[in-house]
């Protein structure tokens, strides 16, 4: 029997959307990958992944994350269409836009500006978005409740099922011919002249690149390559209902009725260190939003709630830095690890390839005070 390898072109730390997303693209290009990932109990952000490919308001604050995010939901269904060719899983893609939902004249006038603002004026969008008010928003999404005044439709946006999305980055990688070791979360990382040692549990493993995509876990690793991250936990409380006949054709920004009739509903953001548990006072606020939206889920069984750890930088946008002492490491982090997946995929593996992020990503390659 042959021992497993121990040498490699890049190791990926961490096996979540990001890293999983940058490993594939990495492998397409012909280098040899190793992901080493953590246990399935690990504070892991995929658990909060609500599968939204996000572009209202996006980077409303900092230009080049809005561009990012624009185009990366444009190249969204060629990247669908080449994840089911690789591996055979159809992410079911949803692209005919989605909806922001207002509860309030305020919230809609507060809407309708920030939309005015990001797709007239700062970075114009011909017909990017359309603001409904309830009569318009009705022809669009029947069974509203009574609290709904109007939305915001985004043609930009869209989702795809979560578990299928990362099962089929996953199953790409190994059609493609990726190693993947489960259970491995890397401890130490020794640099080794223009190499890398990299330990995992009993083994330690040698490559020429590494890339720490290790959410939380970066910010013990970075610093063993000279570099800091800062990263934060965030929680977000996620619902799950039985399946119910389809009534919603559109995800919306909180709520999503699933192609086989189940609605997810996520509607929080708690600053609460790594405790990724639920309360009932969150999901009850959850609950009670969500049936104000769609009063048919006051008569759905709750099946399953959870919370999950997503990661956000200090200032929410994406990070991708390479380190000056050891300039073959690099570590990133995001939180929209849905919507940019087919820019991790393309852009930023070949920019770590080539060795020029700092050309290609000049905004998000530096450390932001």
């Amino acid at each position: 029997m042959n021992s497993p390898r121990k040498t490699f072109d890049v190791i990926v730390a961490g096996g979540g959307l990001m890293g999983i997303s940058i490993s594939v693209g990495l492998r397409l290009r012909g280098l040899d990958v190793l992901v080493l990932d953590g246990c399935d109990d690990d504070n892991r952000a995929a658990r909060g992944n609500f599968g939204l490919i996000w572009v209202q308001t996006k980077g409303h604050t900092f230009r080049p994350y809005a561009q990012l995010s624009r185009k990366a939901a444009k190249i969204w269904p060629a990247f669908s269409s080449q994840l089911k060719e690789l591996s055979g899983i159809d992410v079911g893609l949803e692209g005919d836009g989605a909806f922001y939902l207002c509860m309030s004249e305020g919230e809609w006038k507060d809407r309708a500006e920030l939309m005015r603002k990001q797709f007239d004026n700062d970075l114009p969008v011909a017909a990017a978005y359309e603001m409904m008010e309830r009569g318009d928003l009705d022809k669009h999404i029947p069974g509203l409740g009574n609290s709904v005044v109007g939305g915001c439709y985004g043609r930009l946006d869209g989702a795809v099922n979560p578990l299928k999305f990362f099962r089929a980055l996953h199953s790409a990688f190994g059609a493609i011919g990726g190693e993947y070791r489960a259970s491995s979360a890397v401890t130490e990382i020794r640099p080794a002249g223009s190499d890398f040692q990299v330990t995992a549990g009993n083994s330690t493993y040698s490559c020429a690149k590494l890339v720490l995509a290790a959410g939380l876990g970066n910010n013990q690793l970075a610093p063993m390559v000279d570099l800091a991250m800062n990263i934060r936990p965030v929680r977000g409380q996620v619902l799950a209902t039985n399946k119910l006949p389809k009534s919603l054709h559109y995800p919306t920004h909180t709520i999503r009725q699933m192609s086989e009739g189940a609605f997810i509903i996520g509607d929080s953001r708690e600053e609460v260190g790594l405790n990724d548990g639920t309360t009932p006072e969150v999901m009850s606020a959850i609950a009670r939003k969500a049936i104000a939206c769609f009063p048919v889920l006051a008569d759905a069984q709750l099946l399953r709630a959870w919370g999950g750890l997503r990661t956000f930088t200090k200032d929410g946008i994406p990070l991708y830095l390479r380190s000056q002492s050891y300039p073959n490491a690099y570590a990133v982090n995001v939180h929209s690890g849905v919507t940019l997946a087919p820019v991790h995929a393309q852009d930023l593996a070949s920019a770590i390839e080539e060795g020029n992020l700092e050309a290609r990503f000049p905004d998000f390659s530096r450390e932001r005070s």
